[in-house]
């Protein structure tokens, strides 16, 4: 058993017992020696005014560090003073003492105010931050050396979002490589920085980001990330051998890890350079991922430094996994990252190679927290090495009284150092301050709350509690509260989202891979006659009365089971969609997801609906309302989402006890007929569904005229829309109701760019928005509007990602643009780009690649297109294109922007991008569409949590997905009851 054995292990033997318990005695010695040094050291670790107010109160360090991310883009005094207004006088956030007044003063009291705050952000960046470069970055390296401390430099500017900014983070690396080691290699010596316990070691460290590397290092497309990472890592690692620099691989968030790991391996395979990787143990898989990389050094023969790190993603990968509903990949408590960080750095020693020629790991303990530091130099004493076997890295800025009692026990300590620009060095600022002022700080309980030695120093015990992050997981269906739990129906849950597949899991990609390859489409031919619809609404006539009255929980459960049986085949699903409607990897498994969605959702909406409600408690009289069915429904569904719509649509149906007859887009006939048979295994009667593949202009138009026809559900063109509510409006004598019309059409969707926004995710979201299956969705932006004062940097910078995408086949993993749908489509496309061509410029033509496959004529291609200059009067700027054009214009202010995005007689969705907290407040007020998505991608709404519908010409009814939806295909009833007899009531009784 490993001398850091997992904690909840109960069955220990009594020697390992003893052994433990000596252990932490000399853990406890070590750790109070350098408790008692760290003291002595002159300057505490945490001093300025920015890091007392950021601790003084929760709300306010949120807002005072969301004004920090934003200070680097605000020019003048008055945005300073304007954002701090803005953020600082949010709800419950309590102003330290003076500075209330200085915002609430005028005249140059908002100067004086907006000069402290930016003085004390600046001090605090280049307390953290080294300078702008290399060169810049040099006196403080210099200054650090000569007091016996070694570097890791780390460029800063994780997002790369286009291939001419790989190319720029690649020649600062290369820059470092080269022309670091020429000042440096001129310093004095200094053997506990330069040497270990196997011999000289190279001075100059540099730290490497995979993802400034590469705009395409998505995991989904693993093989092909590697290979590209690996080319243009290439000239890094080949001048790293020449100059004798060490490079580190940085590990970033979850989904690159396995990608990063396998890109570390291959490099240290194919270069000989001085290597180390980054292992993050607040990971539930540190422990895999550590003996991961010593069984390969072993059996590779290469020496390796692991730099074990917690993590300072934390935040994001909980929030982002609970969000997608995967499991969360990091421990939910301190403590188990703790115990987790003494196991792995145990086993890292363990390892570590007693020969210049053996294969093994080295370690490098990246922590401020002097527990765990002192857990290593007591595993280092336990494996009878020197101290020079490890070396302790802490980032510049922080702790520095604890580098100075380390230097002087003869550890060797290396600092992490940021160099970049101010605004990329903005997310890195943020989580050191978040880091330092966290109430589960280290260096915060030890230097400014005082907190005990034996508590600071006491081992990590994970509490016989059951984890929090697994529990969550267990119960985020009743954590969400997106409906409420209906017994017998599903899994007696209320509805959650099914999750996405998570493409950076290779197992994942794995199957998915192979079930699409086989996955074979249906063949339907689209030759249904007129005849042959009057006699499907006939048999859902005949048999409405039925499925009227069948017990409304049974029909629910037909919606249950059909969502099971989806589930069940959801890559073969996918698959029929690539080959079918050409949607690339996670658009057709989002599809499927959506449609699972849709059938779990409903039938937990719909029970509660047939079921009497009493309507107030009048003695003498009982009121009550309930629904009813409306009668036969005709489904008429689009090919962009054509299984996840078309079953939303006939679902609500059916389960509601009406009777439904599908009509597919001409388009996707097959993954529409497969549907149906899923609904039909899975309970659904033959004559309440019915399956009617065939032109619109013949059966859809039959259909939609037939007077026994209740309810017409409808998403597609405004064209063809118009047409069915006009129609439907003709009622003739031998009809007996008015039809209930839900018509979702098209879109013209806006995103607002401000000069406040993080361009880094304007910049990708709004490409997505755009291009995303090829821009062939009703939700899709087609218009973004960007202020003046950035439009030229972020037109820039969104042609340069758009260059990015890959044009491709869509089973291809690596594909980011497919095929549209068919040749009307392109020929509508081409025929927006010609007018783009005459309105406004085209800056951005994307060819399509030679070698696409041909197999599949009715799926042609077309690259994405930008055109600037387009005002609010062209046509480009209104009406609906649905390809990948994208209309680039300019306002001189956010409140034009918002007259441009509210000129569209289209309603359905718009996004705006600021972090301006009073725009992202007009925008919620002002901004008239049906979804409002802030900072984020204005496509891709979930059942359940974003309800989706536009109004205008978008469309009328109630939102696909929401509480109100299932009330389109049902009529109230509502009864009175006289209950008083003979002068009593039954009430009186009660």
């Amino acid at each position: 058993m490993s001398l850091f054995s997992r904690r909840r292990n109960r069955s220990v033997s009594a020697a390992s017992v003893t052994a433990l318990t000596g252990q932490e005695q000399r853990i406890r010695q070590i750790g109070g020696e350098l408790l008692e040094a760290t003291r002595r050291a002159p300057g505490p670790p945490l001093s300025d005014k920015l890091m007392d107010w950021a601790m003084s109160d929760q709300d306010f360090r949120a807002q005072l560090f969301r004004f920090t991310d934003v200070f680097p883009v605000l020019k003048t005094p008055e945005l300073v003073h304007e954002h701090l207004m803005d953020y600082l006088t949010q709800p419950g956030v309590k102003l330290p003492p003076g500075l209330g007044l200085g915002l609430k003063a005028g005249g140059i009291m908002k100067g004086t105010l907006a000069k402290t705050v930016a003085s004390q952000i600046t001090s605090t960046a280049k307390r953290f931050i080294a300078g702008v470069d290399a060169t810049s970055a040099l006196p403080m390296l210099r200054k650090r050396w000569d007091s016996g401390i070694g570097f890791s430099v780390d460029l800063l500017g994780e997002a790369c979002i286009s291939l001419a900014e790989a190319d720029a983070s690649r020649q600062r690396y290369l820059d470092l490589v080269d022309n670091l080691p020429r000042a440096v290699d001129n310093w004095p010596g200094n053997p506990l920085i330069e040497q270990d316990h196997l011999g000289q070691i190279p001075r100059t460290n540099v730290s490497v980001k995979i993802s400034s590397l590469s705009a395409k290092n998505d995991p989904i497309a693993h093989d092909r990330a590697i290979d590209e990472l690996t080319a243009s890592l290439g000239p890094i690692l080949e001048a790293a051998v020449k100059q004798g620099v060490f490079i580190n691989f940085d590990i970033e968030q979850y989904e690159l890890k396995d990608l990063t790991i396998d890109l570390f391996m291959r490099c240290c395979e194919r270069y000989a350079f001085e290597a180390g990787l980054a292992l993050q143990a607040y990971l539930r898989s540190a422990d895999t991922d550590v003996e991961r990389i010593i069984n390969w050094s072993r059996q590779s023969g290469r020496q390796v430094t692991v730099r074990l790190v917690k993590g300072a993603y934390w935040d994001y990968e909980t929030i982002h996994a609970e969000q997608m509903g995967w499991p969360v990949p990091v421990w939910s408590r301190k403590v188990e990252t703790d115990a987790c960080f003494e196991r792995v750095i145990a086993r890292i020693i363990e390892a570590t190679p007693r020969d210049k020629d053996q294969g093994g790991v080295k370690a490098a303990i990246g922590s401020h927290n002097i527990r765990s530091i002192a857990t290593a130099l007591s595993c280092v004493e336990h494996a009878d090495l020197p101290p020079s076997a490890i070396e302790v890295q802490m980032l510049t800025g922080m702790g520095d009284a604890i580098k100075s009692a380390l230097i002087q026990r003869g550890v060797r300590v290396r600092e992490y150092v940021p160099v970049g620009e101010m605004i990329p060095g903005m997310a890195y600022l943020v989580r050191r301050l978040l880091e330092n002022s966290s109430n589960q700080s280290w260096l915060k309980a030890g230097f400014v709350q005082g907190v005990s030695d034996d508590q600071l120093l006491a081992a990590p015990v994970i509490p016989d509690a059951p984890d929090p992050g697994l529990e969550k997981l267990s119960r985020c269906a009743e954590h969400h509260g997106l409906s409420s739990a209906v017994e017998g129906v599903g899994d007696g849950r209320p509805f959650f989202n099914e999750p996405v597949r998570d493409f950076s899991q290779a197992d994942q990609r794995r199957a998915f891979a192979e079930t699409i390859a086989k996955a074979k489409v249906v063949s339907v031919a689209n030759d249904s006659t007129q005849q042959q619809a009057e006699q499907a609404v006939d048999r859902a006539a005949q048999a409405f009365a039925a499925w009227r009255d069948t017990d409304p929980l049974q029909r629910a459960r037909v919606l249950s089971k059909a969502a099971e049986i989806m589930r069940n085949r959801r890559d073969e699903l996918a698959g029929m969609i690539i080959k079918e409607a050409g949607k690339p990897w996670r658009e057709a498994d989002a599809d499927i997801c959506e449609a699972i969605d849709f059938c779990e959702y409903y039938a937990r909406q719909a029970v509660g609906l047939f079921e009497p409600k009493r309507l107030g408690k009048f003695v003498g009289e009982h009121n009550s309302q309930w629904y009813k069915p409306r009668g036969v429904a005709v489904v008429i569904s689009p090919w962009n989402f054509p299984l996840a719509i078309c079953c939303g649509m006939t679902v609500a149906a059916l389960v509601t006890g009406n009777t439904a007859i599908v009509k597919p887009a001409e388009q996707t006939p097959g993954i529409a007929k497969v549907m149906c048979d899923i609904l039909w295994q899975a309970g659904a009667p033959r004559g309440v569904l019915q399956y009617l593949p065939g032109q619109g202009e013949t059966i859809g138009a039959k259909l939609v005229r037939d007077p026994r026809v209740a309810i017409i559900a409808f998403t597609g063109s405004k064209a063809v829309g118009l047409d069915i509510i006009q129609a439907a409006g003709l009622t003739g004598e031998s009809q007996q109701h008015v039809k209930r019309v839900v018509c979702e059409m098209g879109g013209k969707n806006a995103i607002i760019v401000d000069d406040s926004a993080d361009l880094d995710e304007a910049v990708v979201g709004v490409r997505n928005s755009a291009f995303g299956y090829s821009g062939q969705k009703c939700s899709a932006c087609s218009r973004v509007i960007v202020l003046d004062s950035i439009h030229d940097a972020f037109l820039n910078r969104l042609v340069e990602s758009t260059k990015a995408l890959v044009i491709g086949d869509p089973l291809d993993p690596n594909t980011d643009v497919g095929p549209v749908i068919d040749a009307d489509a392109i020929a509508k496309i081409r025929s927006y780009i010609e007018i783009g061509q005459a309105e406004g410029q085209e800056v951005l033509s994307m060819a399509v690649p030679d070698g696409l496959p041909t197999d599949r004529p009715a799926l042609p291609y077309i690259g994405p297109h930008i055109f600037s200059g387009i005002q609010p009067h062209h046509r480009l700027a209104n009406e609906e294109v649905f390809g990948p054009v994208l209309a680039v214009m300019r306002a001189g202010h956010f409140d034009e922007a918002m007259r441009i995005a509210n000129s569209s007689p289209y309603k359905l969705t718009g996004g705006v991008y600021s972090r301006t907290p009073s725009h992202l407040e007009q925008a919620m007020r002002e901004f008239r569409v049906g979804n409002l998505y802030l900072n984020r991608t204005c496509t891709g709404a979930l059942v359940g949590r974003q309800p989706f519908g536009g109004f205008g010409l978008s469309g009328i009814g109630y939102k696909a997905g929401g509480e109100d939806y299932l009330l389109q295909f049902v009529e109230p009833r509502a009864v009175c009851e006289n209950t008083m007899r003979r002068g009593f009531a039954p009430d009186l009784m009660e």
